[in-house]
Formats: structure tokens, sequence, C-alpha cells
């Protein structure tokens, strides 16, 4: 097997991005924190701007910003992989066209949201945006978000066509990861996207995760990983269902809110805020998180 456009191998963190007090701009400070904090624990890569990364609520320099922050901070160091989930096609090019003028190793793109297009508009969307750009495609998988998902029969073609390098799983659909192992290609890297099922997807022949909770608890999930790829099952056994409950709390509203009020908690980033339409965590939901995390 040749060696593939970006190794996906390990814990590739979905990097929330860090506000200001009042969320009228980005806090390129704590971003900086929370990126060094990532690479002391070990993880292999960032994502800057998925879902984690509310990049819905970044203006277009924001976006840009973001991503040339990250890239910047991991050049030389780590893989950056930028995320693109926008509903036109030509809109998804001209982002991709400016991730790759930063420089970045690869883009993760969700379906498009809310068109809800068909099996053959998917493939068509990532065969333009492949032929625009030459930046390694990973599909990401999200039907919770984007309204629609991928068949594992388009993600097998969208692998053979060598339109994507990768896929990031977050359907949380155990059988769904099994069919799509089953149909991609054998150089498809295919990645968690479920912090519960990291080790299903390891064992299914996956290569690591894109993690949300990895924010938080960034050697935790090195070490789920490592274990397994040195062949210590059982220890990554015991480190998968040692986080269990803490990631279904970090989960307890939507993400990012529970994450960065962690995070802002530990002091790796200045404040826990978000933009509207999300807003802080219940008065309930931060107990929570207070007595999970022993903050």
């Amino acid at each position: 097997m040749s060696t593939p456009p970006l190794d996906l191998r390990g814990v590739f963190t979905a990097l929330v991005t860090p506000f200001t007090k009042d969320g009228s701009a980005v806090d390129f400070k704590s971003l900086e924190k929370l990126i060094d904090f990532q690479l002391g624990a070990g993880v292999q890569g960032f994502v800057a701007c998925g879902s984690t990364g509310e990049a819905a609520t970044l203006s277009p320099q924001e976006y840009v910003d973001v991503v040339r922050c990250v890239r910047a901070r991991t050049r030389g160091v780590c893989p950056c992989i930028a995320g693109i989930s926008v509903s036109a096609t030509k809109l998804a090019i001209d982002t991709a066209r400016a991730v790759e003028e930063l420089g970045c190793d690869g883009i993760l793109l969700a379906a498009p949201p809310y068109n809800k297009p068909s099996q053959a508009g998917l493939i068509e969307h990532f065969r333009a945006i492949a032929d625009s750009v030459e930046t390694p495609l990973i599909a990401y998988n999200i039907p919770g978000r984007s309204g629609v998902g991928f068949s594992p029969a388009t993600l097998g073609t969208l692998s053979k066509e060598k339109l994507i390098v990768g896929i990031k799983e977050s359907s949380g659909s155990v059988d769904a990861l099994a069919d799509t192992m089953n149909a991609v290609s054998p150089s498809c890297q295919v990645l968690s996207g479920e912090d519960s099922l990291v080790l299903a997807a390891l064992a299914y022949g996956g290569t690591g995760v894109i993690s949300a909770s990895a924010n938080a608890l960034p050697k935790e999930f090195v070490d789920l990983t490592t274990s397994f790829f040195d062949g210590r099952v059982a220890d990554a056994r015991r480190a998968q269902l040692a986080i269990l409950s803490r990631i279904r709390t970090l989960f307890i509203e939507s993400n990012p809110v529970p994450v960065k009020t962690v995070l802002a908690l530990q002091g790796v980033i200045s404040e826990p805020t978000v933009r509207l339409p999300l807003v802080a965590l219940s008065a309930a939901s931060l107990k929570a998180v207070r007595s999970e995390f022993s903050l």
C-alpha cells in the first residue's frame, strides 16, 4: 500500500473556537494556548472550523483568520485540517481554494446542509471540489447536522474514485461503520466521529478519531489509541470505558457548549462564550459538568 497523501492515524482534535467574553471577537491567545495544551498531550493533528469550532457563526474573515492561526501554530509539527460545511458547491470550492492557499493539509468536507442532495448529488459535489483543489478531502458523515447522510455505497464510490482520502464517521451507528469499512477502498482511512465508539472504529480497521471531547481530554484519547496500536487491546478497552461518563457529560447540551465550559473552568481558555443561537450551559448542566470533572 502506498503512503497516503495525508496520514490520519491517531487523535485529531476538533478544536473549539474561543471567543472574547462578549462574543464579539475570536480570542486568539486562548486558541494558541489550547493548541499548545493539545500538543503537550501528544495529539496527532487538528481540525479547525468544524462543527465544534462553531464555523457557522464565523464571518468569512474570521474563518480565514482562525484557520491561518491554527496552520501557523502547527506548521512543521502536525497536520492542520480545515472544516467546510456550506450549502452551495460554488462557495465550498471558493472556501477550499482559500484553505489551500493557507497551506492546510486536508479539508473535512460535510454534505451540504439544508439542501438534502441525493447520493448522486453528493458525489458530484465532491467531484467538483476535488477537481478544483489538490488538498486531500475527507468526507464528513454527520446526518444529524447536515440533514442527509452518505450511504456506504456512496463513500465506496468516493474512495474508489480517489476523490477522498478518508472519512469521519459520525452517524452514531456501528452498523453504518461496519458497512462503510466493507464498502470503501483499502487505502481509505476511516476515523470515528463518535467519541464513545473510538474502540469500535479501531477494531473494525479504522485509523483514529476526530474528537470534540479531546479538547478537554486529549491525553485520555491519546492513551486509548496508542494502547490499541501497540496491541494492548485490554488497556484500550479500559481507557474507552473509563471516559464514557465524561464524554456523555460533554454532550449534555449542544456541542461545544459543555466542552467550552470545561476548558474555561480548567483555565485552558479564558471564557466559555458561545455565539447565538447557542447559549451558556443551564445551571443544572453546569452542576453536572463540575461534578463529573471535579471542577
